[in-house]
């Protein structure tokens, strides 16, 4: 992993069809919260209660992400001789800091003016409790442990995981790149990870249940782990026979149907969700992902298809989306609580764009 070293990384420049990836899957996210927020009201489209299997949209957005940030960091320290962790906390902070400071002093206004009970308590049983916890990035451990959870700011509990994970690996990542540990060490050494992982998740399942075990951080961050081996065999190992695999149009193919099709068995088996079809959708997740970042300067019909405009101008604001989708769905519900489904939806969708 030296600077100078035989095998040279692939450029990292802005690859469109990550953010048409992430732009085309938001959309499947928002509509399994509709479902699981409106699917009883009396307007409910009956197609509404089809749409569990793009629950597991999200483990693509782990992949990616594990896949990017580590990526760019490998790229830094082969470009510079070290990384510069103080830089990219300062671009997880301007990525992530506007979105949360302005949602987060709004929230709190909101529960002074206009107090509710049962769904509608904006944070939850404990007000401060959840704004600390999502400001801090542990929401999803107030998910496991208290039912109430975190109010309207639940979907944070994602940006929790994430966040938690990157308060150690860039540290990690770091350590293993002055060491010049050998490529195949690290590697086998994010597998054993995902294989703990995936026991202590089992641990949790049984002692537990699977509600509140979902909500905890070592069964997310399977996918996550599964896209930094990703990123780091990409900017490690470029000419790779992996990497030369991955610039098939077939193999891209591949990765997606299989992310639809593990997608809908874990839809049908939701005890084995998180108890191994999130590594096995992350596996299909990287031929697909990874198609993208080895054919960014030769594109494919596949990444032609996933950087196309719309797609890219969604993936660009789903971050925010993501954030505030629920706020406007709940704060819809309390004032137009007898509104049919499809303008609710409709007026979620004006507003979160």
């Amino acid at each position: 992993m030296a600077p100078g070293s035989g095998q040279t990384s692939p450029r990292l420049t802005y690859i469109p069809a990550l953010d048409g990836l992430r732009g085309l899957s938001l959309p499947g996210t928002i509509l399994t919260h509709f479902a699981i927020l409106l699917a009883a009201a009396p307007s409910a489209p009956h197609w509404l209660l089809s749409v569990k299997p793009l629950t597991m949209n999200i483990q693509m957005f782990f992949v990616l992400s594990g896949a990017l940030i580590t990526s760019l960091l490998v790229a830094e320290h082969r470009r510079d001789g070290d990384m510069s962790l103080k830089k990219f906390y300062l671009r997880r902070s301007r990525r992530l800091g506007p979105a949360l400071l302005a949602v987060l002093p709004l929230m709190l206004l909101y529960v002074v003016l206009w107090p509710g009970h049962g769904p509608f308590q904006a944070l939850g049983t404990n007000p401060t409790r959840s704004l600390i916890a999502v400001a801090l990035f542990f929401g999803n451990w107030v998910l496991y442990a208290v039912s109430a959870g975190i109010g309207w700011l639940g979907p944070a509990w994602t940006l929790g995981i994430e966040e938690q994970f990157y308060l150690t690996w860039p540290w990690l990542l770091r350590r293993v790149a002055r060491r010049r540990v050998d490529r195949l060490h690290v590697l086998i050494a994010m597998a054993l990870t995902v294989v703990v992982t995936l026991c202590i998740t089992e641990i949790l399942y049984t002692h537990v249940g699977r509600q509140r075990a979902f909500y905890a951080t070592p069964a997310q961050l399977p996918s996550i782990i599964i896209g930094c081996a990703l990123g780091y065999e990409l900017t490690v190992n470029p000419i790779s026979r992996f990497t030369r695999l991955l610039r098939s149009r077939l193999v891209a193919l591949v990765g997606l149907a299989g992310m639809v099709a593990v997608s809908i068995i874990a839809s049908r088996h939701v005890e084995w969700e998180i108890r191994g079809y999130y590594v096995i959708y992350a596996v299909f997740a990287c031929l697909l992902i990874g198609h993208c970042f080895v054919r960014a300067a030769e594109p494919t019909a596949v990444t032609r298809f996933f950087a196309w405009r719309p797609f890219v101008i969604v993936g660009q604001i789903s971050y925010e989306a993501y954030l505030v989708h629920i706020i406007v769905i709940f704060a819809v519900l309390r004032g137009l609580p007898h509104l049919h489904v499809y303008p609710m939806m409709a007026i979620d969708s004006v507003i979160v764009a």
